[in-house]
């Protein structure tokens, strides 16, 4: 009904996305439920072209009546945005789909009995006050997801989707003199079922949390204004793919039509096939096929297949993200398949899929042993980056200084900073061991805001000359 109307009100193209989104968060903090929350929404967004511009409306009301008022309030606006047109949009080609797409799930994480979600989380409250005498706050959550997405587009595609994920986080943070640190732990969040949570044993990765936590509060703090090699891994590694390279080959933001939130990017058109991005060991790719990676699918949300596809390659920047619009805009043949939008009633974004760092050829353990004098980093604290995606600076929970292959000793509130393209370049050493997804549950883009869920692989590397322990002075 919906597209056969947008064509009768002369719409080139349409699409139509009915979605159904149900979640659930159960939260503890020291030791006691602090949010137990379940909650299922639905509705529709429909997407047309008419005289060659994009209109867009949404509607959480899913009835016959609703669904004409929707699309003929997209083709208003298409025709009111035509007025201020660039040109007109075209969109590249994309294969025309009837198919069904789910995420491999053994036990539904949304039916699991609320009793032993708590039993998990209150366990690892009581394990991280076992090993922390110095323990004043700690919380523990576990999160689940599903979308069921049905998409039709006037090209003939017909597609349903069903995206379920889950994982859960904890911290606790300990005070002594007046010191505050904080340690923090995960289950990292995949697309599978409550096997995932199953799989992990929290209570385990709390206590490690707190005894390192415990070393903190005797720790001295980073070095100051040094520069030294940098080892990074696991979760943070991924924060630092994300904000760097993942936004940065953004291809909307490249062009500048998605500017609003967290600025533009220096990864210009001018620099693919040709700017050194990283070193010869440094391949980047967008991989929505990735087992069980947060950023994993069948389709986007304009029905293009989930797909692999090389953003920097042997260190070299070879290719963007994109939706069919900006695809065909830079003259590639196909869309990366990366656009989606965290609801029905959102316009889809060119967001992030998988942003992966490929293995390298290390092991884990020969990368610290062949360090003669460095730092190695873990769990985020706080970072920042420019509006170019260029220079940013990033804090950590804890880090511990390396001295002739051996780990000497944790030391507190370490940070470093660098700019992008200098950063990655410097890369001497990637492992093929403990290669890793790890997924972030909140990437935020657009405005009005939309978060989405997004997956970073990666295994330990190491950056050569890395200025750490920054203050400010020259």
């Amino acid at each position: 009904m919906g597209l056969e109307l947008a064509s009768k009100l002369g719409a080139t193209y349409a699409d139509i996305r009915f979605v159904e989104d149900e979640r659930r968060i159960v939260r503890v903090k020291n030791g006691s439920p602090e949010r137990l929350s379940h909650s299922i929404g639905s509705g529709f967004g429909v997407r047309v072209i008419v005289e060659g511009s994009w209109g867009f409306a949404g509607s959480r009301d899913v009835t016959p009546d609703s669904v004409r008022k929707t699309v003929e309030m997209a083709v208003k606006i298409a025709r009111a945005s035509a007025l201020k047109s660039r040109g007109e949009v075209r969109l590249a080609d994309t294969p025309v789909v009837r198919d069904t797409y789910e995420t491999r799930v053994r036990k539904d994480p949304l039916k699991v009995p609320l009793e032993e979600i708590l039993d998990i989380l209150i366990s690892a409250d009581e394990a991280f006050r076992e090993k922390s005498s110095h323990v004043r706050t700690t919380t523990n959550s576990i999160e689940a997801r599903r979308e069921e997405k049905y998409i039709a587009t006037s090209e003939g595609s017909r597609i349903r989707q069903r995206i379920v994920y889950c994982g859960g986080s904890g911290q606790g943070i300990v005070l002594k003199n007046g010191l505050p640190q904080r340690r923090s732990y995960q289950i990292n969040f995949r697309t599978m079922g409550y096997e995932n949570v199953e799989e992990v044993d929290l209570a385990e990765r709390a206590r490690e949390a707190a005894v390192e936590a415990e070393a903190l509060l005797e720790a001295r703090t980073c070095p100051t204004e040094i520069r030294t090699d940098l080892i990074l891994d696991g979760a943070h590694l991924g924060l630092q793919i994300h904000e760097t390279i993942g936004h940065g080959s953004e291809l909307d933001r490249v062009l500048g039509t998605e500017v609003d939130l967290a600025g533009m990017s220096f990864l210009t058109l001018d620099k693919r096939g040709k700017f050194r991005y990283g070193s010869e060991l440094v391949n980047f790719v967008a991989d929505a096929t990735a087992e069980g990676g947060l950023g994993t699918f069948g389709y986007d949300d304009e029905g293009v297949p989930a797909k692999k596809v090389y953003l920097v390659k042997e260190g070299i920047l070879v290719g963007y993200q994109s939706s069919r619009e900006t695809a065909a805009e830079i003259g590639d043949e196909e869309s990366s398949g990366a656009m989606r939008a965290d609801s029905p009633l959102h316009l889809p974004l060119v967001r992030m899929t998988n942003i992966n760092l490929l293995p390298g050829n290390w092991k884990s353990d020969e990368i610290i042993e062949e360090t003669r004098e460095g730092i190695l980093m873990r769990g985020t604290k706080m970072w920042s980056i420019d509006q170019m995606r260029l220079n940013f600076q990033f804090g950590t929970e804890i880090g511990w200084l390396i001295k002739n292959g051996e780990i000497a000793e944790v030391v507190r509130d370490p940070t470093y900073t660098g700019i992008s393209y200098e950063f990655w370049g410097s890369v001497d050493a990637i492992a093929k061991d403990g290669w890793t997804i790890y997924g972030i549950t909140g990437c935020g883009k657009g405005k009005p805001g939309q978060v989405m869920y997004v997956g970073h692989g990666c295994s330990r590397t190491r950056i050569k000359n890395v200025r750490v322990g920054v203050t400010g002075r020259l």
